[in-house]
């Protein structure tokens, strides 16, 4: 325990070094707390409210929602919003919950996990509570296969047995069979004639009780919906938590609970977006929030700017929208809403992650089992590239049909604006990788200038 608060002290110090500097949400301290004493997250004191919100997408609008939920009703609350998801988030997260005695000054903390290393952190943290949104394909690099993040996540609830409330997504097959030894409370919703289209990648094809080929009574998005196996037990199961209908150009949705029905408002047309304004109920539901001021929370909310900004001009809508490239199930969800959204639009790539300069070699893999088909559609009007692999993006883009014409490659992104169109069409869409939310910012500016330029 000696080893344990001098780190706490020194990390502490590092933590109020940065703080001065206008650099708190630094992760440094976290490092350094962690690298002093691996078992800090054990030893440190927790608030008495732990929520760890993990999956591979919803993770952030999620967490926030919960976040500002809490903060609203006067819960001191510390959320590592600033996106460090791993250890040394986690840890700086906690310090700040506490004093130099090691003794909690906060209500909840509000964690934000990469589930990639969910099983040695949370073993250690306790958590009352995780929210896992779902498990999809991601990153080769970083996450494999979902049958591998599935195993960390399980191994997870396997450590912490019924010290934690699994709640989980019942219309996902792989993350609704998760913590089997735990309480587990799930969320879920009813066919909205969603149509999903067919991805190239299956995330989850056959049952994995006896092999069968799963079906559906009716899908929401990729492998997400009403399920079940033909030859075993394998289903959808029992939903505490059910939008039993989801209105989502009318922004608002009806839970039953309970036997209970409420409707609450929906922050998105998108039907992800629905899963993440659902899974955010649940949690305050079971934190026992009331269903009158959660309604009453979401009618002020809209999609974290991290994920989606807008301004007008003359008529055009002119967005940016998190698109996580290497991340599969992320990028062809966002390019089949492109499809969907009725507007005529411009779409503008900007797709390339900082680290891929490094490692250029593989990046390409994501490209194929990517989605692009979903952007051959007559209301995208043209798909501007640029970016070091816009040569990269050009080829996926012809092999999935879409007109060459349609496609204009930039190698300098700073000739972008030149080519976005002001006439024909309602929307732009900057889609962007979500460690590079400033420069997609500065883009969409730059063609909102453009566009005030050619008016004058």
């Amino acid at each position: 325990m000696l080893r344990f608060y001098i780190t706490l002290w020194i990390s502490k110090f590092a933590m109020w070094v940065y703080k001065l500097r206008g650099q708190e949400r630094n992760d440094r301290p976290g490092l350094l707390a962690f690298k002093l004493c691996p078992d800090f997250l054990r030893y440190i004191k927790k608030p008495p409210i732990v929520i760890t919100i993990t999956g591979t997408n919803g993770k952030s609008t999620t967490s926030a929602l919960i976040n500002n939920k809490l903060v609203e009703e006067g819960y001191k609350v510390s959320f590592n919003d600033w996106g460090a998801n791993l250890y040394a988030g986690f840890a700086l997260n906690l310090m700040r919950c506490v004093n130099i005695f090691n003794k909690s000054t906060y209500d909840v903390s509000v964690l934000e996990a990469d589930e990639r290393t969910l099983d040695v952190s949370m073993g250690q943290i306790e958590p009352n509570y995780i929210l896992v949104t779902n498990i999809c394909k991601d990153s080769l690099r970083r996450n494999g296969h979902p049958e591998f993040i599935f195993d960390i996540v399980d191994r997870t609830f396997d450590i912490l047995g019924d010290k934690t409330t699994a709640i989980l997504n019942a219309n996902d097959p792989i993350s609704s069979q998760l913590a089997k030894k735990s309480k587990r409370v799930f969320y879920g919703m009813t066919d909205i004639n969603a149509n999903p289209f067919e991805n190239v990648v299956k995330d989850i094809a056959v049952c994995p009780n006896c092999g069968e080929m799963i079906r559906y009574n009716y899908r929401l998005y990729r492998h997400l919906g009403d399920f079940y196996c033909p030859n075993c037990d394998f289903k959808t199961p029992e939903i505490k938590y059910y939008a039993k209908s989801v209105d989502l150009e009318g922004r608002k949705m009806t839970i039953e609970e309970n036997g209970e029905d409420f409707e609450y408002p929906l922050i998105s047309d998108a039907v992800f977006n629905s899963f993440n304004v659902l899974s955010c109920i649940a949690v305050l539901r079971e934190l026992s929030k009331s269903k009158e001021e959660i309604a009453k929370f979401l009618e002020t909310q809209q999609v974290t700017k991290i994920r989606e900004t807008c301004v007008e001009y003359n008529g055009i809508k002119y967005y940016t929208y998190g698109a996580k490239s290497q991340n599969i199930s992320a990028a062809s969800t966002v390019f089949e809403y492109m499809a969907k959204e009725p507007s005529d639009k411009n779409v503008v790539f900007l797709l390339d992650e900082l680290q891929d300069k490094n490692h250029p070699t593989e990046t390409l893999t994501w490209l194929y089992e990517t989605d692009y088909e979903f952007l051959n559609s007559p209301n995208i009007k043209k798909i501007i590239v640029g970016g070091h692999m816009f040569l990269n993006h050009k080829l996926r883009l012809l092999l999935a049909g879409i007109p060459e014409e349609k496609i204009i490659c930039v190698e300098s992104e700073s000739e972008i604006p030149n080519y976005v169109d002001t006439e024909g069409i309602e929307k732009v869409y900057v889609l962007f990788e979500i460690d590079c939310v400033t420069k997609a910012r500065n883009m969409r500016d730059a063609i909102v200038e453009k566009a005030k330029e050619g008016a004058r």
